[in-house]
C-alpha cells in the first residue's frame, strides 16, 4: 500500500500547474495545459459545479419562495434564447431573466450588489433600459460606443448611503452574457474578468513578460490591454477566459 501512494503522489506531480519565478515571486506559467488543469479543477469543485450547469434552474418551496436562484450558465442561455432566438424556448419574460443574471453572477461570484441595498436591482433597470439590439452590439463589440455597456453597469449606484460603483461585477456580467450566448463564435472570449486578484499579480506578468507599456489598472479598458499584451508575449495561445482562470485559481490562496 505504501508503494502505491508514493506512485499515485508521484503521478500528481505531473498534473500540478507548472510554475515559473520571477523577482522572487513564483508564477503560473502560461500553457493550455496548465489551463486545462484549472478548468478542470474548477468544473469538479463543489463550489463552482452549478455555476456551469446550464440545467440548474431556479428552485422554489411549496409557498412559491426561491430555495436556489438558478445558475449564471442557465440565466444567461436563457438570455440567449431572448436575444438570438426571438424568444423561442424561453421560460421567462426578457426582464425575468435579467432580473436572474444579474443575481446568480452576483451570488457566485461574491460582488456584493446588495452592500448598498439598492445594486441589484438598480442595475437590473439599467440593463434592461438597453434597447436589446444595443445591447447585443455592446456584447459583440466591448469598445462600442466607448465601452458603453461597461460603463453603464458600473456606473456608482444612487443609494443615499453606502453608494458604490461595480466595475468587477460589470466584467464578470458580460464576460459570462458572451459566454454563453456567443458560444462556439468569435465573441464568446470578447470580456476579461476584472478582478482584485488578477489586479495585484498582473504587474509580476507584465515584468515578467518585459512589456513596457504602462497600464492604468484601474480603468477596465487598459486592464483588458494588459492582459491582452501578456497573453500575446506568452506566445501561446491562450482565451481571455482561461487565462482569468488560471491567474486567479492559482494566486487566490497565495495573496
Amino acid at each position: 500500500m505504501g508503494n502505491t501512494i508514493q506512485k499515485e503522489l508521484e503521478l500528481a506531480k505531473s498534473k500540478m500547474i507548472e510554475e515559473v519565478t520571477f523577482q522572487g515571486k513564483t508564477l503560473a506559467k502560461l500553457t493550455r495545459d496548465n489551463v486545462a488543469i484549472v478548468e478542470a479543477m474548477i468544473r469538479n469543485d463543489s463550489a463552482y459545479i452549478h455555476s456551469t450547469d446550464v440545467g440548474a434552474a431556479p428552485v422554489y418551496n411549496r409557498k412559491g419562495e426561491v430555495k436556489y436562484g438558478g445558475s449564471s450558465a442557465y440565466w444567461m442561455t436563457q438570455l440567449k434564447k431572448v436575444l438570438l432566438d426571438g424568444g423561442s424556448g424561453a421560460s421567462y419574460t426578457y426582464e425575468e431573466i435579467i432580473k436572474g443574471a444579474v443575481e446568480s453572477v452576483d451570488r457566485e461570484n461574491s460582488t456584493h450588489l446588495n452592500a448598498d441595498k439598492c445594486g441589484r436591482q438598480e442595475i437590473t433597470e439599467r440593463i434592461c433600459r438597453f434597447d436589446r439590439k444595443e445591447f447585443v452590439k455592446c456584447l459583440k463589440n466591448p469598445d462600442y460606443k466607448d465601452m458603453e455597456l461597461i460603463r453603464e453597469i458600473s456606473r456608482i449606484t444612487s443609494a443615499e448611503e453606502r453608494a458604490r460603483s461595480n466595475p468587477s461585477f460589470a466584467s464578470k456580467f458580460c464576460h459570462y452574457a458572451c459566454f454563453y450566448v456567443f458560444e462556439g463564435t468569435e465573441y464568446q472570449d470578447n470580456y476579461s474578468i476584472y478582478d482584485g486578484i488578477l489586479k495585484t499579480v498582473l504587474p509580476l506578468y507584465l515584468g515578467y513578460y518585459q512589456i513596457a507599456t504602462e497600464f492604468d489598472l484601474s480603468d477596465y479598458r487598459d486592464y483588458r490591454m494588459a492582459v491582452d499584451s501578456i497573453r500575446e508575449a506568452s506566445g501561446i495561445s491562450i482565451s481571455r477566459n482561461g487565462f482569468d482562470h488560471l491567474l486567479w485559481y492559482y494566486h487566490k490562496g497565495r495573496l
